[in-house]
This record gives C-alpha cells, sequence and structure tokens, in this order.
C-alpha cells in the first residue's frame, strides 16, 4: 500500500468512527420557539407514525394502557432543536499535517464537528488548505466530510507549504452573522499568521475555535544527550543541534502560539494523536460548541 493509499484509508476509517461517536450523542446550546429533536427536553405528546421510536416515554405510555380494552396511547418526547448557523471549517492539508497520526485527528475532529453540524441543519463553508486554499460552499456537514475525503485521496489536492493567512481572505468574504470559524491546524505555522488570525476573529466579531494537532514527537524530546538532523517538511530545511535546544526552541515556538490564542480570547485545544482526540472527544465537542453559542449574539 502506497503512503497515499494509507492517508485515504486512515481518513476514511477515523471519519466513519467520529461519525458513530457523534451520533450517539445528544447535543445542543440554544433553544428556539421550534419542536424537533435537540438536547433539552421541552414536553410530552402523541406518538406519530414518523416520530423516532428512540425517543418514545415507556413509561408515560405504559401508565396510559386503558384496563378495560387494554389498549394504550404510545407518548413520545419533544426537545427543543437549534437555531441553524453558518460553519467555516479550514482543514489544513499542508506537508506537516501530512502525518499518519496527524491525518487521523483532522479527520477524527472534523467528523465530530461536521455530523452534528449535520444533525443541527447547519450550513457548511469548507477551506481546504493545500498549495492554495480551497473553498467550497453550500455544504451540509456529511457532504464536507466525504468532500474532505476525496481531497485526502487526490494527491494533487494536498500538500504544499501555503502559510494560515492565505485563508483569511477568503474567511472574510464568507464570514457573516451567526458565523462560527473552525481551523484545524498544527503549530507548524509562523506566531504572525496566528496574530493574523486573531485580528480577522476580532475586526469580524467571529467566534473561532482552533484545534492544534501535534505527533508525540514533535513536542516531546525523546531522548537526552543526542545531536539529531531534523527536517522540515515544509520547507526543506535541514536542522542539525543538540536535541535538547532543539526542543527548546519548539516549546517556545509553542508557548508564544498558545499565548496569542489566549490573549485574544480564541477557543483552542492541542490535540497530542488520535489516541488523545479519542480520549478527548467530549472537550472536543465542547470547545467547537463553546465558539457557536457566541454566534447566537452576534
Amino acid at each position: 500500500m502506497s503512503s497515499r493509499d494509507r492517508l485515504c484509508t486512515i481518513a476514511r476509517t477515523y471519519a466513519l468512527l467520529g461519525q458513530a461517536k457523534a451520533t450517539s450523542m445528544e447535543l445542543g446550546v440554544s433553544k428556539s420557539r421550534f419542536l424537533g429533536i435537540g438536547i433539552e427536553y421541552a414536553d410530552r405528546r402523541e406518538y406519530q407514525d414518523t416520530d423516532d421510536v428512540r425517543y418514545v416515554d415507556w413509561t408515560l405510555t405504559a401508565r396510559s394502557i386503558n384496563p378495560n380494552t387494554g389498549e394504550y396511547k404510545p407518548y413520545t418526547k419533544v426537545f427543543h432543536v437549534e437555531q441553524m448557523k453558518n460553519l467555516i471549517l479550514v482543514a489544513d492539508l499542508t506537508d506537516s499535517m501530512l502525518i499518519y497520526e496527524k491525518i487521523a485527528s483532522l479527520f477524527y475532529i472534523s467528523s465530530l464537528i461536521l455530523e452534528l453540524s449535520h444533525r443541527l441543519s447547519d450550513k457548511v463553508s469548507l477551506v481546504a488548505l493545500a498549495h492554495k486554499p480551497r473553498l467550497y460552499t453550500g455544504l451540509k456537514g456529511r457532504q464536507a466530510i466525504h468532500l474532505l475525503e476525496q481531497i485526502i485521496c487526490n494527491s494533487s489536492q494536498t500538500g504544499g507549504n501555503t502559510p494560515l493567512s492565505a485563508v483569511l481572505s477568503t474567511v472574510k468574504a464568507y464570514a457573516k452573522k451567526n458565523t462560527t470559524l473552525t481551523v484545524i491546524t498544527d503549530y507548524a505555522h509562523d506566531p504572525e499568521e496566528f496574530s493574523m488570525l486573531a485580528k480577522l476573529k476580532n475586526t469580524l466579531m467571529t467566534p473561532t475555535a482552533i484545534y492544534l494537532v501535534a505527533h508525540m514527537w514533535e513536542t516531546q524530546l525523546p531522548a537526552t544527550g543526542t545531536t539529531a538532523t531534523l527536517l522540515d517538511p515544509e520547507t526543506g530545511t535541514l536542522i542539525t543541534g543538540r536535541l535538547e535546544e532543539v526542543y527548546k526552541a519548539i516549546n517556545t515556538h509553542i508557548t508564544h502560539v498558545q499565548a496569542i490564542l489566549s490573549k485574544a480570547r480564541i477557543s483552542h485545544l492541542e490535540i497530542q494523536g488520535i489516541g488523545d482526540a479519542q480520549m478527548r472527544t467530549v472537550k472536543i465537542i465542547e470547545t467547537y460548541l463553546k465558539a457557536r453559542q457566541l454566534a447566537i449574539n452576534v
């Protein structure tokens, strides 16, 4: 199996896993005057043929049995539904992200968010960042994740070392009322790129959530007292030095990026590989919902 085929298989596997996980949850953040399936209980009513049997209130149904005829009226629970929002999802598919662990994490996170947005009837604009930003609009959540799968399986549409700031003009053009911006990327961008993203967020008043995907050996020193030569996958630059000094510089960079995001009050979450992503499923969703909830008042 080629490297590209392996990436494609990993992407599809963890997209399905994320979708299944999101489907098993009843999630939401805000009420509207409409009724349907959501997170917050609203009322009960008699069951109709089009209702989902998972929400039958069996306790109330059991009490509705007519002792004379033995017949009963089934009842179903009714919930508040979410107000529809607009989601701009930026998926970083540049060279530094094309690592098995990172792609697995990216697709798991994306699938969680996009399945949730699909169930909330949100409109999705997908920005795939590779050799250049590619914008896809008018999508539903499940369409967006399938499109991402097609992109990662096509080598001509991924890779490159395009800066994160390349998406800013695209985001600016499509950010509007009730819009949330979600970015899935890594630390392999200049801190100034994150500063520019923070400025855009404040200018447009667009709630933003950023997921910073990292491979364990990018952030954790594997050994001490050694010298190594590292290759930057995006620039081709070779860096030779003592590992302690290399990782000291890496940690300084990471701390700088996190400080920029914290100062700008951007919700952000670091994910250390797919195992960490799965363990922090609820936190991933909470980070997205926190930003989405803010869009109510924008």
